[in-house]
């Protein structure tokens, strides 16, 4: 499994901590786990992830897997 989670420090209504954990439980578990931090983006974290071109470069990079029968 592949996943890009965004996070931000600042944000009161963003439970960090709890998602730092998730992302280590799902590497741990072989995931494939991009976690990406924006320190002072408050909780409008979007704007800076979907300005960012690396989100798109991961997307790319991953393909549906042919389901096997």
């Amino acid at each position: 499994m592949s996943l890009n989670k965004s996070g931000i420090r600042q944000d009161a209504n963003y439970i960090f901590f709890s998602y730092s954990s998730i992302v280590s439980a799902l590497n741990a578990c072989n995931g494939n786990v991009k976690f990406t931090v924006y320190p002072e983006a408050n909780h409008d974290l979007w704007t800076q992830t979907y300005n960012n071109p690396e989100l798109y470069e991961w997307f790319l990079q991953h393909r549906r897997q042919q389901a096997v029968g």
